[in-house]
């Protein structure tokens, strides 16, 4: 029982402990709130500016427009190419000598004139077959003027032994024919006479004999004229085929003398060749190919030297499937290139190529590498270099420089009229959309051609293609953006006037 009260007396002071140090632990806690509370406090105010800092600035984002004047622009439908500058005509200079090469005298870039020397082949090998070629052409020559000549002989004889033997014929039947002639005449007297007993009653016996013998002898001579005359011709018939055979003998002569005509031939394509030994430039400009050494062996109608005559430039453009039929000659254009920089160079199109897969021409006066369609462009600067890169724009209708708006910034209201929205400055520095009607034109590219209505060069015209900005809409300076500095007090002053 003793133990029992003792702890309970110890619990109890125990309790009246803990009781004590309970009623001490408010007064600290007080002070360590409060400061928790003033500075959630302030955390709170801060947050809260933050939050209206940040919506206001996402409601300024969200309402940002931009602008830009409108302006008059070059609405020529064109065409933008690119290509290489090249000179008026290439000339590739080739020779007929297959001989060696003796001498180069101009490499790649060298600027030559008409007549300057380029190569040098060896033309002794040449000049001895043609030497040798004429001693045979001699010969040749020789042999067929005799042949000819017996030939023309044997065929003058064939015509005289023709002429002989037709007079002979001729005689024997003018002899037959005058007998038959002389015997008529005695037949034709004796029967006039008979008559002339009869009628006097007189005896004709005498002379009906000498009738009979005439008309005999008439009958001979008849036959004799006409044997004579089947004769002639028979002599006829067979001298023009001796002559005949003569003639075609001569006649074939000029076939049988084409040995002759190959070693002319020979003679001729060799004395090209020795003329071809000695290169000229044929025209002036500069080399863009030497494509030989010395000792090289040159073969026929291989390029040796390309020259391209500067004196004229031009740009060889390639041209795509799509353009190639809007292009003609006599077009406009205009051409840059980095060496030149912002610099537009004046051309024309002298030329269009509407056919694919040109290769080079090795007969001498152009080339075009091509794999496509292309077109040249004569300019006017001669002082670009042949092989530069360039980029030309051909204008394929020049509708000169007309105001002009993007094509996706044109609204239509319910009546179907166009109009467009600018930004007009207020005098205290915001500005308001503000609704401009137009008339629209042609549309190019990127730009529709404004050909009558409200709007003004100057104007600042809001750049929504979504139509999110509304007519009367008001902007702050800050929710309005421009490339061009957007001046207020030029917007008023263009306003009111």
């Amino acid at each position: 029982m003793e133990d029992n009260n003792v702890k309970e007396k110890k619990h109890f002071f125990h309790k009246k402990e803990k009781k004590t140090e309970v009623a001490e632990v408010p007064k600290k806690k007080k002070k360590v709130w409060l400061i928790v509370l003033v500075i959630a406090a302030i955390v709170i105010v801060l947050i809260g500016s933050a939050v209206k800092n940040m919506t206001s600035q996402i409601e300024t984002a969200a309402n940002t427009v931009e602008v830009e004047p409108v302006e008059k622009r070059d609405l020529s439908d064109s065409v933008s190419l690119k290509g290489t500058i090249a000179g008026q005509s290439k000339t590739n200079v080739m020779s007929l000598a297959a001989a060696e090469i003796t001498a180069v005298n101009v490499q790649v870039g060298d600027i030559v004139k008409e007549g300057d020397p380029l190569v040098t082949l060896d033309q002794k090998d040449i000049e001895k077959q043609i030497a040798e070629l004429k001693t045979n052409i001699n010969n040749a020559n020789a042999v067929a003027a005799n042949d000819e000549a017996q030939k023309q002989n044997s065929l003058t004889q064939n015509k005289q032994d023709q002429q002989d033997a037709l007079d002979a014929a001729q005689k024997t039947i003018d002899k037959a024919q005058a007998d038959v002639d002389k015997y008529k005449k005695k037949v034709s007297e004796c029967e006039d006479y008979i008559y002339y007993l009869k009628n006097n009653y007189k005896d004709t016996s005498e002379y009906d004999g000498k009738l009979d013998v005439f008309k005999s002898s008439l009958e001979t001579a008849q036959n004799a004229l006409d044997s004579a005359n089947d004769n002639y011709a028979s002599v006829l018939k067979n001298t023009d085929r001796s002559v005949a055979s003569a003639q075609n003998t001569v006649d074939m002569q000029k076939y049988q003398t084409s040995t002759t005509r190959d070693l002319k031939d020979q003679l001729e394509q060799l004395q090209k060749q020795l003329a071809d030994c000695t290169l000229s430039a044929p025209i002036g400009g500069v080399v863009t190919a030497v494509n030989v050494s010395v000792g090289d062996k040159n073969t026929a109608g291989t390029t040796m030297i390309t020259i391209e005559d500067t004196s004229s430039l031009k740009v060889i453009v390639n041209v795509e499937e799509a353009d190639i039929l809007k292009i003609q000659e006599g077009m406009p254009a205009t051409v840059s290139t980095d060496a030149t920089g912002d610099e537009e160079i004046k051309g024309t199109v002298t030329r269009v190529v509407r056919v694919k897969n040109q290769s080079t021409n090795t007969n001498g006066t152009d080339t075009n590498t091509s794999s496509g369609y292309s077109a040249e462009i004569t300019i006017d600067n001669t002082e670009l270099l042949v092989g530069m890169s360039a980029k030309a724009k051909i204008v394929i209708k020049d509708r000169g420089t007309q105001l002009a708006v993007p094509y996706d910034l044109i609204r239509q209201d319910d009546n179907g009229d166009s109009y467009v929205l600018v930004a007009e400055a207020n005098e205290d520095g915001t500005a308001t959309a503000v609704r401009k009607n137009i008339k629209v034109g042609e549309e190019v590219d990127y730009y529709t051609e404004v050909t009558g209505g409200d709007l003004k060069e100057g104007d600042q015209l809001i750049y929504d293609n979504t139509f999110s900005v509304t007519e009367g809409q008001v902007f702050t300076p800050e929710q309005i953006y421009s490339n061009q500095a957007l001046d207020t007090e030029g917007m008023m002053s263009t306003e009111a006037e």
